[in-house]
C-alpha cells in the first residue's frame, strides 16, 4: 500500500467514500426515487362491490439509519388521504394513514470511478402502517391498507426501474482533486491525470493477474479460513477425484481428523447400501467434466444414526481448459426429507379426505385478492385450472344475482364480527345452470385483529335438493291423502239441525279415538247440535280400550252441552260388555239409529207431535172403508 502522512490509500478512499455519502445524498437520492405523481387513482373491488380508491401522498422528512455493513435503510413517513367511493353507497368512505417506505440502499463501487446506489426492491413488509390505525372489526380499513400497500409497491418498484440509469455517483473528480493533493510529488510534479487511474482500475476488475510474488501458502491459508467460516460442509478434490481439503465443519460433523478423511477416507463414512451408486456418479463427473450432484446416506458421530445428505460439486478449469481442481459442499437434508415426506402424507390425507368426502376445498387469501380452487371444487363447477380466474371477482362473478347481497353480508359478518360462516348459494356452472352449493368457512386474523387468509368446504347439493323437494312434493300427496282417508273414516252426518251422527267402522284404538274426539267436538261447537249419535253397528269387537274411548267421547260431549248416544251394539259386543263389568248405566244406549232418531224427536217437542198427527191421519183415513163395508153392486 503507498502511504501518505500515516494514511494508506484504502483507507483514504474509504474516508472519501463516507465523505461523499453523507445522509444529506443518500436522503435526497431516496427522496427522488418516490413516485413523482401526488395523487393516484384505481378501481377495486370489495367484496365484489366495484368501488374507486383516491390516494394523495404527502412525503414527509426522510430518516437514514447506517448499519453495521455499508448498506443503510432510509425510512420515508408519507401522510395519505384515501378516498374509497362504493357503488350503491351514498357516503364516501375517508381515512386517513400514516405510512413508512422503508428503502434499502447499497453503496457498490461502479468503473471506473464511480459509487452505484443499489436500491433493493421493497417488500410489502417494507411498507408499514400505524399500529392504532386499524381497529378489530374494521375489514373495510384493513382492505383499504391492503390496497394503499399495493399501490406504493407497485409505484415505487416503477420508479427504481426508471431511474436504474441515474443512480451513480461520479467521484472521478472528488478523487482527482483528493489524489493531486495527497500524491503531489515534493519536486512539484502533478499526480497522474485520472485517465490512467481509471485504466488501471479497469484492468483489475477485468480479472488482471494477481501482484507478483503472492505466495501459494498464502492463497492456501485464505482457502482454509474462507472454508472454516462456512457452516456448511466443504471440500475440495483434485483431479482424480480423491479429497485434499475438508472444512472443519466436516470433521465436528464425522469425529474424524483430517487425515481421516482425504483420500478416500470419506467413504467409510458412507451407508454400505449407497457405496457403488456414489462410486459410479462421481466417476461418471471426473470423466466428463460435468458437475457432481447425487444425495446418498452418511453416518453422523453423534448418534451413529446414517442421515440423508445432499451434495454438489463444481470443477474449476485453468485457461486451458483442463480440471484443476473440484470445489464441493454437503449438506444434511435428513430434516428436510422428514418433512417433506410428512407434507407429502399430510397432501395424501387431504386429498383422500376431499375426494372421500367428496367436497371441494377452497382458499382465499384476503391481503393478495387471490383464491384456489381444488380440483372438486372445479369439477363441480365444470370449469378447467387454466379458464379459472383465480381471484375473488372469478368466483363472485358466477354467483346468481339474487345471492350476492346474501353472500357480502355473510362475508362481513365473519370478517368483521366473527360469525359462523354457513351459507347455501347458487353457483353458475359452465354450462350456464346454477347449481346449490353449501359451504362453511374459516378465517385466520393477524395480531392486529385483521383478517388475511380464509378457507373452507363447499358441497353440490343440487341433487340433494331436487330430491329432497320430490320427497317433500310426494309426503304433501301422502298427507292429502291421510287427510280424506281420516275423513272417510270419522264421517260426521248432520240428520237435521242439532242432531249429528257418526258412524263407527272397523277397531277403535287410541289415535282413531283422539281423531274421533277432535272431529265429532269441532262439529258439536261449530253446529251446536243437541244430540250427537255414535253408531258401533260396525263394530264387531269390544275390549275394555274400546268401551273407555267410547265413554270418554260420550264424556267430551257432554261437557259442550251436548247429549251422546250409542247405537247398534251387537249381541256379541254386549256379552263382551256384560263379561268385562263395564258400567255404561250413564249413558244413553238404544237398539239402532231409527230408534235414536225417533228418541232425538221426542226430545225436540213440537215437531214430533206434528209428525205423529200426520200418521194418525194416514192410519184414520185407512181404517175408515173397512169400517162402512163394501160398496153396493150398481146395475150395469
Amino acid at each position: 500500500m503507498v502511504e501518505h502522512g500515516g494514511l494508506t490509500l484504502e483507507e483514504f478512499g474509504r474516508s472519501l467514500l463516507d465523505l461523499t455519502m453523507t445522509d444529506d445524498v443518500i436522503r435526497r437520492r431516496a427522496i427522488s426515487l418516490l413516485p413523482l405523481a401526488r395523487r393516484e387513482e384505481r378501481e377495486l373491488k370489495i367484496l365484489g362491490k366495484p368501488s374507486r380508491l383516491t390516494v394523495d401522498f404527502q412525503v414527509g422528512d426522510a430518516t437514514v439509519t447506517r448499519g453495521v455493513s455499508v448498506a443503510v435503510d432510509v425510512s420515508i413517513p408519507q401522510v395519505l388521504t384515501v378516498r374509497v367511493d362504493t357503488a350503491g353507497e351514498a357516503d364516501a368512505a375517508e381515512h386517513r394513514l400514516d405510512a413508512t417506505i422503508v428503502l434499502r440502499i447499497t453503496p457498490r463501487p461502479r468503473a471506473p470511478l464511480g459509487i452505484y446506489l443499489d436500491v433493493a426492491e421493497p417488500a410489502a413488509e417494507s411498507v408499514l402502517f400505524a399500529e392504532s390505525q386499524v381497529g378489530s372489526k374494521d375489514y373495510l380499513r384493513a382492505r383499504i391498507e391492503e390496497e394503499v400497500r399495493k399501490e406504493l409497491l407497485r409505484l415505487v418498484r416503477a420508479r427504481i426501474a426508471e431511474t436504474e440509469a441515474e443512480r451513480t455517483l461520479d467521484l472521478e473528480e472528488p478523487l482527482a482533486r483528493a489524489l493531486g493533493a495527497a500524491f503531489a510529488d515534493p519536486g512539484g510534479r502533478e499526480a497522474p491525470p485520472p485517465s490512467r487511474l481509471r485504466g488501471a482500475g479497469a484492468a483489475l476488475q477485468q480479472g488482471g493477474a494477481a501482484p507478483h510474488g503472492a505466495p501459494a501458502g498464502v492463497l492456501d491459508a485464505q482457502l482454509r479460513t474462507f472454508g472454516n467460516a462456512m457452516p456448511l460442509q466443504v471440500w475440495t478434490a483434485r483431479p482424480d477425484g480423491k479429497l485434499n481439503f475438508v472444512n472443519q465443519a466436516v470433521l465436528d460433523y464425522f469425529d474424524r481428523t483430517e487425515d481421516q478423511m482425504l483420500g478416500e477416507g470419506w467413504l467409510s463414512m458412507l451407508h454400505p447400501d449407497d457405496v457403488q451408486k456414489t462410486i459410479a456418479v462421481w466417476t461418471r463427473s471426473l470423466e466428463t467434466g460435468q458437475p457432481y450432484e447425487t444425495e446418498f446416506r452418511l453416518r453422523r458421530a453423534s448418534d451413529q444414526s446414517y442421515r440423508e445428505h445432499m451434495v454438489r460439486a463444481l470443477p474449476q478449469r485453468d485457461a486451458a481448459g483442463n480440471i484443476v481442481l473440484w470445489i464441493g459442499g454437503t449438506t444434511d437434508v435428513a430434516e428436510l426429507r422428514r418433512a417433506e415426506a410428512a407434507l407429502r402424507q399430510s397432501e395424501a390425507r387431504y386429498r383422500l379426505f376431499a375426494e372421500g368426502s367428496n367436497e371441494g376445498i377452497w382458499f382465499w387469501n384476503i391481503r393478495e385478492d387471490t383464491t384456489e380452487w381444488s380440483d372438486r371444487m372445479l369439477e363441480m363447477m365444470g370449469v378447467s385450472r387454466e379458464a379459472w380466474g383465480g381471484t375473488f371477482m372469478s368466483f363472485f362473478e358466477r354467483l346468481h344475482p339474487d345471492d350476492r347481497s346474501l353472500m357480502q353480508a355473510a362475508l362481513k359478518a365473519h370478517l368483521e364480527e366473527r360469525r359462523p360462516f354457513a351459507i347455501e348459494y347458487r353457483l353458475r356452472h359452465e354450462d350456464g345452470e346454477y347449481r346449490d352449493v353449501f359451504t362453511r368457512g374459516m378465517a385466520e386474523w393477524d395480531e392486529r385483529g385483521v383478517p388475511f387468509q380464509m378457507a373452507g368446504g363447499a358441497t353440490d347439493v343440487t341433487e340433494q335438493k331436487r330430491h329432497q323437494a320430490m320427497l317433500k312434493e310426494r309426503l304433501e300427496i301422502i298427507e292429502r291423502q291421510q287427510e280424506a282417508i281420516r275423513a272417510l273414516s270419522t264421517p260426521i252426518i248432520e240428520v237435521w239441525k242439532g242432531v249429528l251422527t257418526m258412524p263407527v267402522l272397523g277397531v277403535l284404538d287410541e289415535q282413531r279415538s283422539q281423531q274421533m274426539m277432535e272431529v265429532l267436538l269441532e262439529a258439536v261447537a261449530r253446529t251446536r247440535c243437541r244430540h250427537a249419535i255414535i253408531d258401533l253397528t260396525g263394530v264387531s269387537a269390544l275390549d275394555a280400550a274400546t268401551a273407555d274411548h267410547v265413554l270418554r267421547l260420550i264424556d267430551a260431549v257432554a261437557m259442550l252441552g251436548a247429549q251422546g248416544i250409542v247405537v247398534g251394539i251387537r249381541p256379541e259386543v254386549a256379552q263382551t260388555v256384560v263379561s268385562l263389568g263395564l258400567d255404561l248405566s250413564n249413558i244413553k244406549t238404544l237398539s239402532n239409529l231409527r230408534e235414536a232418531l225417533l228418541f232425538a224427536m221426542q226430545s225436540s217437542g213440537v215437531s214430533v207431535r206434528r209428525r205423529r198427527r200426520r200418521r194418525d191421519l194416514r192410519e184414520d183415513e185407512d181404517e175408515a172403508p173397512r169400517a162402512r163395508g163394501p160398496l153396493p153392486e150398481r146395475d150395469g
